[in-house]
């Protein structure tokens, strides 16, 4: 995330402010994914939901994995 973050400030900086054409483009590209990230939603789907009560615990397992216990 960091190197994003730095890569769209030198797009800015060196497009917008500088000048610089390929720069700007790139600053233009970079801002219309943020735009269309934040618009579609870039959240997880929820497939199962439900609340625990005290002393309930919940399970978490895969197919070569060890389960996991949460709660409880």
């Amino acid at each position: 995330m960091a190197k994003k973050g730095l890569l769209y400030r030198q797009a800015q900086m060196r497009g917008l402010l500088g000048g610089s054409r390929p720069w700007t483009i790139l600053w233009a590209v970079l801002t219309l994914r943020r735009l269309l990230k934040r618009v579609l939603g870039d959240q997880p789907e929820v497939v199962y939901r439900e609340e625990l009560q005290p002393g309930e615990t919940l399970v978490i397992s895969a197919e070569g994995r060890e389960p996991r216990v949460l709660g409880g």
